[in-house]
């Protein structure tokens, strides 16, 4: 296998040689070279789903380790779901058969022995979570430096998964607190199928700028093969209500025959239409006779449904898991033959992580086939008529075979994350001065911007709030909401969560629905694809019992999405201006292009001014977040604003007013004032905000939600566009 290969640990070398390996990859003999070269440093592996990424890291990882396993945990990897962990846990553990190296791993789910044996035997490898290591800080303080003190490698899975989000920012400030805590300064590398910007990426790992290396595979990886159909909604028969088949019906009748025989993976946007599709693939089965043999598998499903699922898709026996993006991650799930998509990507990154789990046989092609509803929009308004989720959805594809993908920013203030962490460190010391916390938070590099003034204005929040208490000596302890918050688990997260309802048929749990979504007894509901109906309410204990019925009702959940690039957008548009269509798409698919594409015929896209009643459309093509400038910039100027899509506004006033409010936009910017307005007017912060938010300073809230949520400087540029158009007409 070559000279990397020689480098590799002796028992490692035997566990390849048992696996029948013959050779390593490009990028495992890349990283085998650098992490056991002489000036092993931090890196980034990036490489398609099913790219050896793992074993590029733990390859060498545990190779450096085992002669020397013990004495504490040698090697940590953080991922960002527990059953990635568990997936993970038995391959390294597998990898480990050979050598001496105890495998742990720590989460929510792992019983108590597991976790006694790390803590009376520290050593080896160990799987864990973000908010698993937050609890450490918090309730093993003291025993960090003996579990960690001999720390010498992180290998972070799904990075993607981390950039530019809170347990981002939570993982990082963390790495740094371990320092602090333990004396160990790790080799830190990160492993990604989908990224779109290497140098934010390694500028993420590192933040305090040393140098990361990249290691990526150079090839595209497998042959591509895509279709895509379109269905139009039916209309309801004359006098009968709509409902909420409109559509599938004839939607499940492709999908179950073009999936006979394969395994795939479904993935549709929110919990509500992954169980609506998969109750309907179970009706239309029994109804052509087929076999039934759809699984579902989402964040809301209880655990051993979610590794049912996953089992499943292990079996040799054909299958369809309708999903979330709980299966975009690398979690082993055998090899998946074809790719379905029932609505438009949340990005583009998600549409490659999601088509990376296909195509893993060596000689097969990666599969997509996308299944679009629309509702036909001839009496409906001018936004509805554009279709402008299924022009997205050919949009994200069309980029993607651009070889596109977005980047999320990874400069973020992160301040609902900074409260959690300087209360987390609070907690994990017994009281510090500020000088301290502001060197174990914000010293990590994680939270972008925030210099000394902006954290002493923090700490002041916390203690008007009575999260923090400060001693006459100056040490700043926690206050007594504070001590009642740091000691919920729920602290743990760096994210929002909802408040559940366990859901009960009998003893068995199916999975949770959110307490504001909630059916009331009587009423129907859709969970695991099966129909059930609500028998009892338990407030006190948070749950409902259901039983099996013939009713039918898909799930509540809240959900939203992330703000689309520009690039799409700029797609989109380029979509409705061309005469020709993409060759993946079937007949009605191209009808209803064709259809978007007339409801525009009258209008030169390239304009951003077009009148209509009572005021002008305004056509942005420019982002969401240059979108919600502009749209907050006239609405505080008091004009009447309708947005039902983000590729441009609908202002309901007279040109001169409209003028007026662009010119100020343009003379005196002020993204904080549109950011208070955002706050005051929007309930922004409780609708966009983190978790923690509400104790975060409003000054330094709506300048991070200026930075983060508006694109100031492009909203000037369409301003004045807008305006150059209006003059002249």
């Amino acid at each position: 296998m070559g000279d990397a290969f020689g480098q590799l640990h002796r028992d490692v070398q035997r566990k390849l040689h048992d696996m029948g390996w013959t050779s390593l990859n490009a990028i495992q003999v890349e990283a085998i070279e650098h992490l056991l070269g002489p000036a092993a440093s931090d890196c980034v592996i990036a490489a398609p789903t099913a790219g050896g990424k793992t074993e590029a890291a733990f390859l060498p990882v545990l190779s450096a380790i085992a002669d020397d396993p013990g004495g504490g945990v040698r090697a940590m990897y953080v991922g960002p779901l527990k059953a990635l962990i568990n997936d993970q846990f038995r391959r390294v553990e597998d990898l480990c058969a050979r050598m001496e190296i105890p495998v742990h791993r720590w989460h929510g789910d792992v019983s108590r022995t597991q976790r006694k044996a790390l803590l009376t035997n520290p050593g080896g490898v160990l799987l864990i979570t973000p908010e698993s290591l937050e609890a450490m800080f918090i309730l093993r303080a003291t025993q960090m430096p003996r579990l960690f003190g001999r720390l010498a490698y992180v290998v972070i899975d799904e990075m993607h998964a981390f950039l530019g989000s809170v347990r981002g920012a939570q993982l990082i400030s963390q790495l740094h607190r371990l320092r602090i805590r333990t004396g160990a300064e790790p080799v830190r590398i990160g492993l990604s199928a989908t990224l779109g910007d290497p140098h934010a990426a390694q500028r993420w790992l590192r933040p305090d700028g040393r140098r990361v290396r990249f290691i990526a595979q150079s090839t595209g990886g497998s042959e591509i093969a895509i279709k895509v159909r379109g269905f139009w909604k039916p209309a309801p028969p004359p006098g009968e209500s709509d409902d909420d088949r409109g559509g599938f019906v004839e939607l499940a009748q492709a999908v179950l025959l073009a999936g006979r025989g394969k395994t795939n993976l479904m993935f549709a946007n929110t919990k509500s239409l992954i169980e609506l599709v998969a109750e309907e693939l179970a009706t239309q089965a029994k109804a052509l006779e087929l076999p039934d043999e759809v699984v579902v598998h989402h964040g809301s499903l209880s655990k051993e449904l979610r590794e049912f699922a996953e089992a499943r898709l292990r079996d040799d026996r054909p299958c369809t898991a309708v999903c979330s993006n709980t299966l975009e991650m690398g979690i082993d799930i055998g090899a998946i033959d074809e790719i379905v998509q029932v609505s438009a990507p949340w990005s583009v990154a998600s549409l490659v992580q999601r088509l990376g789990r296909s195509g893993r046989r060596p000689g097969s092609k990666r599969i997509l086939r996308g299944y679009l509803i629309e509702e036909r929009a001839d009496e409906k308004g001018f936004w509805d008529r554009l279709h402008p989720a299924f022009v997205r959805a050919v949009a994200a594809i069309e980029l993607m075979l651009e070889r596109f993908v977005e980047s999320p920013r990874s400069d973020r203030a992160e301040l609902s994350t900074l409260v959690q962490q300087v209360l987390s460190c609070a907690a994990e010391t017994g009281g510090a001065r500020a000088a301290d916390l502001f060197e174990r938070v914000v010293g990590s590099g994680a939270f972008q911007g925030v210099t000394r003034t902006d954290f002493v204005d923090v700490l002041r929040e916390l203690g008007a709030q009575e999260l923090l208490e400060q001693m006459p000596d100056g040490t700043l302890v926690l206050g007594v909401k504070g001590l009642a918050l740091v000691d919920y688990y729920t602290f743990y997260a760096a994210f929002r969560a909802s408040i559940e309802y366990q859901v009960f048929h009998g003893s068995r749990n199916l999975g949770r629905l959110q307490e504001d979504c909630l059916p009331p007894p009587g009423e129907h509901v859709i969970l695991s694809g099966r129909r059930w109906k609500v028998e009892e309410v338990v407030v006190e204990r948070k749950q409902i019992y259901v039983v099996p019925s013939r009713g039918r009702r898909p799930p509540e959940f809240r959900s939203g999405g992330a703000d689309l690039d520009p690039r799409v957008h700029a797609r989109m548009r380029e979509l409705l201006e061309c005469v020709s269509s993409p060759a993946y798409l079937d007949e009605t698919a191209r009808e209803i292009l064709s259809a978007s594409r007339a409801a525009v015929q009258h209008m030169n896209l390239r304009h951003r001014v077009h009148a209509k009643e009572n005021g002008l459309r305004l056509m942005l093509w420019a982002g969401t977040r240059a979108h919600r400038t502009l749209h907050l910039a006239l609405h505080a100027a008091g004009l009447d604003v309708d947005v039902a899509t983000d590729l441009g506004i609908d202002v309901n006033a007279r040109s001169e007013a409209i003028a007026v409010a662009l010119q100020g936009l343009i003379a005196a910017p002020d993204a904080s004032h549109l950011a208070a307005f955002a706050d005051e007017h929007h309930a922004a912060r409780a609708v966009h905000g983190g978790k923690y938010d509400e104790f975060v300073p409003a000054h330094l809230w709506q300048r991070a939600y200026a930075d983060e949520r508006l694109d100031l400087p492009v909203a000037k540029v369409l301003a004045q566009e807008i305006l150059d158009e209006m003059n002249c007409e």
